[in-house]
């Protein structure tokens, strides 16, 4: 709330309770004197603004009741020796003056609160708009993924936690083969969907020519330092396939890379140690090769996933995800998918963006 609609209220709520005292000096039949009626009129709409303060600030409430009860008790002391009350004309005027002045009050109040209600509601509707504007454009960049490319096949999803997540899914062919990879932005909403949005296009950009994986997280290093606030990184792990080369992975400073081997049934982690992306400076990024054979399946994801927690703070974790990988590592990659952010989401409620990127060798 802008400084002038905040202001704009706390007046019209000063106007709203400030016939208290007018109201109170017709029951008195006008026996205040003039000053004393100005005081219990500033007194009743300024106590009215001081509750509103006040909800804002919990620990000084105690305070501002002791205090209301004194000055009501003072103002009560002092209405004790008010004047005898008006009669006959002198009543009617001032009788007249209360009434005109309750109806001003009520009159200053309404317009008050009427501006207020419609600068704020102009900007909710406006803040709405483009909160509804970033999640569509949210849609468009973070994609569902159902794709098969030479012998590999693809499915990926990514749920954010509110309207604009920061994760990110992607796969980019080229003549050679392909990348595939899941980026995760640190914090939430829109800052981390816009920073989300520039990895995006920066990486789209690098693999217009074919770059080797490594190289293309030491460039992005190097485009997106500048681009965020200090406090702001991007975790990555992803896969890069090219006939000459074969498959190379890396992780800068993400969750490991789940690689399920068909043949023993086992499940090893991949990763490497090294910081996430624009973090620092001159930072140099490493990949490695991975074998792999027919029915081997690879999974990425991000910690929404793994850090989700039940009523008894148990948190959901990584051999969970195992387990359902070797349990269900045959089944069509969708219907995999279906089971692990099923799982995740009867454990207990998404606390962060959750994104899942399986990739599976068929051939």
């Amino acid at each position: 709330m802008s400084t002038l609609s905040h202001g704009t209220f706390l007046a019209g709520v000063f106007f709203m309770f400030l016939p208290v005292g007018l109201l109170t000096d017709i029951s008195r039949l006008g026996s205040d004197p003039v000053p004393r009626l100005i005081a219990e009129m500033l007194f009743s709409g300024g106590i009215a603004v001081a509750y509103v303060l006040a909800v804002r600030r919990p620990r000084w409430l105690p305070v501002l009741i002791v205090a209301h009860i004194l000055l009501s008790m003072e103002m009560t002391r002092l209405a004790g020796a008010r004047t005898l009350p008006l009669t006959d004309a002198a009543l009617q005027a001032r009788i007249q003056a209360d009434t005109s002045g309750v109806v001003a009050a009520i009159i200053a109040s309404f317009v008050l609160l009427s501006n207020f209600v419609q600068r704020e509601g102009s900007r909710y509707v406006r803040a709405h708009t483009e909160i509804a504007l970033a999640r569509d454009i949210h849609r468009l960049l973070v994609p569902a993924l159902a794709r098969r490319v030479g012998a590999f096949e693809f499915q990926g999803v990514s749920f954010p936690s509110g309207d604009v997540g920061g994760d990110l899914i992607d796969l980019v062919e080229s003549k050679d083969g392909w990348i595939g990879y899941v980026a995760d932005v640190s914090g939430h909403g829109v800052g981390a969907g816009l920073l989300m949005g520039m990895m995006k296009s920066a990486t789209r950009m690098q693999l217009q020519q074919t770059h080797p994986i490594d190289r293309l997280l030491t460039d992005l290093n190097a485009v997106l330092l500048d681009l965020k606030k200090p406090e702001m990184y991007i975790t990555f792990a992803g896969l890069q396939f090219d006939c000459q080369s074969g498959l190379r992975f890396t992780v800068a400073g993400h969750p490991p890379i789940l690689h399920y081997r068909a043949s023993s049934a086992t499940i090893d982690e991949l990763s490497v140690a090294q910081l996430p992306i624009a973090m620092f400076p001159d930072r140099t990024f490493t990949a490695a090769h991975v074998a792999w054979a027919p029915g081997d399946l690879f999974v990425i994801l991000t910690d929404g996933l793994t850090d989700v927690f039940d009523r008894r703070d148990r948190e959901f974790g990584l051999e969970r995800v195992k387990a359902l990988v070797r349990e269900r590592a045959t089944d069509p990659l969708e219907r995999l998918q279906d089971a692990l952010i099923g799982a995740a989401r009867q454990h207990g409620p998404q606390l962060d963006d959750q994104t899942l990127l399986l990739i599976r060798a068929v051939g």
